[in-house]
């Protein structure tokens, strides 16, 4: 080994004199210039290079830890830092898609993984009517024809996960979400009998999204299985709160959300998915996601999160457990995370309140609008009123249903209403819900596009209602079931791109 070392060395020396000829270097190789060969061995110039660049590695490893400090609070400030963009009513933030990719790595986020919006996007955009809408169409054909390689935009919410195909709060519900170019993904925090987090929409949804009805826990439910009759429908009520979180998670599989109120048997009970949906991703028991399972599968895509407190009972909780240890326990869970990646979201804004006010997490709150009856016909006054407590406790956005948004303007446009101009007035970012969970427009679209209904001749009106939310009402995001639209949007138009 030491002569293979030394014929090494002696061969670097070599290759170093055929670069450098100059005398000391012919020396070293015997050449005659008049000078005797040392008798001392000098150090090749490789050695030199070797030691020269062991000492600027140490220096720098001594100053890596502050430098690294420093550039993890640059990422979370630039993050915060957001440029408006003037032609954009709404002002959007925008993001420097290369500085925040290199950021990422810095603050702990995982690298994203390739984004892929399948046919989709295309499939409407050669269906909108380019007489109707010109100028929408010209831009969003430009775009795909231009834009080869998509990125995760932080503009799109993936609901539940990417509920129209998959089962919604499923490992592959989540995973497609970010997939898909949700750079935030959701999770409806329930509790389970032995009081652990999971995920699921409602607390009593089990009968809906799962084959409880079809293994030996259903005997278990609040209310099991009931035949449809001559008189009554098919029924069941099936909770997070039947059972603990290991029963749910080795006994149970995810499903599409669906039931048939005509069923006879448990099996037919679970076998009627609205023909708008598929059961193509259902099939191999896909996992019922945890809080922290949740947590887990979006942080290793490098995506930001939902939780969203639910409404319990208040007869679920005790003196012992109350609404304020709910909460506490599910932002301990994020104890370890960048509060700039949490978005918590209540319909109660109580609970909002005492996250902006007792947490580090209240930078980014989403209030959820169940009053759509209410505010929907309030005068300016009356909404600014009702707005002005979330300002105040430092809520930042507002999240209403997506009709609430829009009314019929003059010549059957599509325009904001009231309730969206008071609260852009008033600095409330928008957040709506949700894109892509309604049967064919062509139909209606069902209840989301509601106060729309008689100007939506066909699915490729969604588009022209998403550029309307975002050039018109100025929404800062929007919740979507199937992500690829939102992120065909977002990145041809360079809306809070990573």
């Amino acid at each position: 080994m030491e002569l293979e070392r030394r014929k090494g060395y002696d061969s670097i020396s070599d290759e170093a004199a055929v670069l450098d000829p100059s005398p000391s270097s012919s020396a070293k190789n015997g050449s005659s210039n008049g000078h005797h060969r040392s008798s001392r061995r000098r150090p090749s110039v490789s050695k030199i290079r070797y030691i020269s660049l062991g000492m600027l590695l140490g220096v720098l490893m001594a100053w890596s830890k502050p430098i690294f400090e420093n550039l993890r609070w640059l990422s979370a400030y630039a993050r915060r830092s957001t440029e408006r963009n003037p032609h954009h009513r709404g002002g959007a933030s925008r993001r420097h898609p290369r500085l925040h990719s290199w950021l990422d790595g810095v603050d702990g986020r995982k690298r994203r993984p390739k984004v892929s919006i399948g046919p989709r996007p295309y499939f409407l955009i050669d269906q909108l009517d380019g007489e109707a809408y010109p100028e929408l169409k010209q831009t969003l054909e430009q775009c795909a024809r231009t834009i080869k390689t998509f990125q995760a935009s932080d503009f799109v919410l993936g609901h539940r996960g990417a509920a129209l195909e998959f089962p919604e709060h499923s490992d592959r519900g989540h995973n497609a979400a970010s997939r898909l170019g949700a750079g935030i993904v959701e999770c409806d925090i329930n509790l389970t009998k032995d009081r652990q987090l999971i995920c699921r929409h409602e607390r009593c949804d089990l009968h809906l999204t799962t084959d409880v009805l079809l293994t030996p826990l259903a005997g278990r439910c609040s209310r099991p299985f009931r035949p449809a009759t001559a008189t009554n429908r098919a029924s069941a009520r099936c909770c997070t709160t039947d059972f603990t979180l290991e029963e749910i998670q080795t006994q149970l599989c995810s499903r599409m959300s669906s039931s048939n109120s005509r069923a006879k048997t448990p099996r037919q009970y679970v076998s009627h998915n609205p023909s708008y949906r598929t059961d193509l991703y259902s099939h191999d028991c896909p996992h019922i996601q945890s809080h922290r399972d949740f947590m887990d599968v979006v942080d290793a895509n490098g995506g930001s999160f939902v939780p969203e407190f639910k409404m319990l009972e208040n007869s679920f909780f005790t003196k012992e457990y109350t609404r304020r240890n709910f909460l506490d326990q599910v932002i301990a869970d994020y104890n370890a995370t960048d509060p700039e990646r949490v978005y918590p979201q209540s319909f109660d804004w109580e609970d909002l309140y005492y996250v902006a006010e007792q947490t580090d997490y209240g930078v980014n709150t989403f209030a959820l609008d169940k009053n759509w009856l209410t505010t929907l016909t309030a005068s300016d006054a009356s909404l600014r009123e009702y707005f002005q407590p979330l300002l105040t406790h430092g809520v930042t956005a507002i999240a209403p249903a997506l009709f609430m948004l829009l009314e019929v303007g003059e010549n059957e446009t599509i325009v904001p209403s009231s309730y969206a101009r008071i609260a852009r007035d008033m600095g409330l970012d928008i957040v709506p819900w949700t894109l892509e969970r309604s049967d064919a427009l062509a139909k209606g679209g069902g209840w989301y596009f509601s106060k729309l209904s008689r100007v939506l001749r066909e699915d490729a009106d969604i588009l022209k209602v998403l550029d309307v939310l975002y050039e018109d009402v100025g929404i800062k995001a929007i919740w979507t079931d199937w992500p690829s639209i939102a992120t065909f949007y977002a990145n041809c138009k360079g809306i809070d791109l990573r």
